[in-house]
């Protein structure tokens, strides 16, 4: 939060040769922007946007943006069961809804 975009050059570069970066266009910096990042405009790299929408939902049902833990350790946990969640309810989702599309993405239904 409150951090320009530009700052998390540096870790993107580490993933260089092993993955790109997809980000928009306030990832942008005079100075370039690592080899590895695409910038996308609105509306390409639809892969963008479904790693977007997975989070915007585990924010929404996991509350991610009330992780307060004060340890490494605590929050990777976290993060790890968080994971672990999604891929079982995407899962779920699909055998409740075999008729949908492979790519849809919807496990609001499991809110409580």
């Amino acid at each position: 939060m409150n951090t320009a975009e530009k700052e998390f050059h540096p870790l993107s570069q580490q993933f260089s040769g092993g993955s790109i970066v997809l980000a928009d266009y306030g990832f942008r910096s005079k100075d370039g922007v690592p080899e590895n990042c695409k910038l996308c405009a609105k509306g390409t790299w639809n892969d963008r946007m479904s790693v977007e929408i997975s989070f915007s939902l585990m924010t929404v049902i996991c509350g991610l943006k009330r992780i307060h833990h004060r340890l490494q350790a605590y929050i990777q946990a976290r993060l790890a069961s968080v994971a672990a969640l999604f891929n079982i309810l995407m899962i779920l989702f699909h055998l409740l809804h075999p008729d949908a599309d492979p790519f849809q993405m919807s496990i609001a239904e499991f809110s409580l």
